[in-house]
């Protein structure tokens, strides 16, 4: 059996690795992608310890990490002068859309892409 595609939001990760059970279940079956973005944001809180961080280094090890490239460089850019996204946001989103992936997000600012995109709250 083939496991579900998802491009995960960094806030999904955030409250899997914090220990959500909701989030965890999201995960459950599913290949997950992020987006280059996500990979630096779970490692920038100036709070975490180094168990933290070999933590989240260990769950980067399981998900498949796209990087920036020119197509997600100018959905990135439409997303932020159409909907008015975060930076961040906006490549999360131009990242989904590039991989033709489902985006599962905690984020609320999401729902205003739902005419051109899949987007799953958690």
């Amino acid at each position: 059996m083939t496991a579900e595609r998802l491009l995960v939001d960094t806030n999904v990760l955030v409250y899997h690795l914090g220990g959500r059970l909701d989030a965890t279940r999201a995960l459950q079956n599913v290949e997950v992608h992020i987006s280059f973005i996500t990979e630096i944001e779970l490692q920038c809180k100036a709070t975490l310890t180094d168990r933290d961080l070999a933590g989240i280094h260990a769950a980067l090890a399981n998900y498949r990490i796209s990087d920036i490239n020119p197509a997600i460089k100018q959905l990135t850019a439409t997303l932020r002068r159409r909907n008015g996204l975060k930076l961040a946001d906006a490549i999360v989103a131009a990242t989904a859309l590039h991989l033709n992936l489902p985006l599962l997000t905690a984020d609320g600012g999401f729902e205003r892409l739902k005419d051109m995109m899949d987007v799953r709250s958690l």
